[in-house]
């Protein structure tokens, strides 16, 4: 074969193959994790059987989120909402999954994209509130998340020890109708430790809320997550730490 010719094939190998091997590696990781997740597709959520998510996007069955969709999914299926409101662009990136809205609005204080809302959480304001408020492992990053927040300053503030706290019961005094449902999710020992203080302060008996329900998940392996009945005492002393051990917490706040 000439160089010419050579550097043809090359050039066209290049143009053709380029878009196909990511489809190619995207099927063959689905069939291996399909093979390898055979008997371990669903995990239980209070006594409901729920399927563990797989997406393209961020999550081959090997993040929190495999857990935390099918959560948020299940509120939505259980509890009637006509205007809701996500804080933290996540669920936009499944539309498949969730796409059926009456009406809902999503804040996100630094995602740039179509139709969501860039800014702060403390600082958004509405005319008409949400009866349904959710938000994926987004109130963590509000304090010093691990050092990456160069602007992070201790709260002063007497009935909590995080912004995240405080904008929780700021969401529910702001946001939410009476009666109407905020669920979040976050992850405990997860890069800072202020959200995690003031859980273990039982801070969320300060909300201005009608109940607290908290439901912790720990994984069991890399592909396993199993809701476990332990108190925030244990949590507190054992004071979990990711990578090592793995902990999502479950809040479900009604106003």
């Amino acid at each position: 074969m000439t160089n010419r010719k050579r550097s043809l094939k090359n050039k066209f190998a290049s143009i053709v193959l380029k878009p196909i091997f990511p489809i190619i590696n995207l099927k063959l990781i689905r069939r291996i994790l399909d093979v390898k997740l055979k008997f371990n597709k669903y995990f239980y959520f209070n006594s409901t059987k729920l399927q563990y998510f797989f997406h393209s996007y961020n999550n081959f069955r090997l993040t929190c989120r495999c857990i935390e969709i099918p959560i948020i999914k299940y509120y939505l299926n259980e509890f009637s909402h006509n205007n809701v409101l996500e804080i933290g662009n996540v669920t936009k990136h499944y539309y498949d999954e969730f796409k059926n809205f009456n009406k809902k609005d999503t804040v996100d204080k630094f995602e740039i994209a179509y139709d969501v809302i860039n800014v702060d959480i403390k600082d958004f304001k509405v005319d008409n509130k949400y009866d349904f408020i959710y938000s994926i492992s987004t109130f963590e990053h509000m304090d010093s998340d691990g050092g990456r927040n160069p602007d992070f300053v201790p709260i002063e503030s007497e009935l909590f020890s995080s912004y995240a706290f405080e904008n929780i019961n700021r969401v529910i005094n702001d946001l939410l109708l009476d009666g109407g449902k905020f669920i979040l999710t976050f992850p405990l020992g997860y890069c800072n430790c202020e959200i995690d203080k003031s859980l273990y302060n039982k801070e969320y008996t300060r909300f201005n809320a009608k109940n607290v329900n908290l439901y912790f998940f720990k994984q069991i392996n890399e592909l396993t997550w199993k809701q476990v009945d332990v108190g925030v005492e244990q949590l507190d002393k054992e004071k979990p730490k990711y990578p090592s051990v793995t902990y999502i917490v479950v809040m479900e706040i009604t106003k």
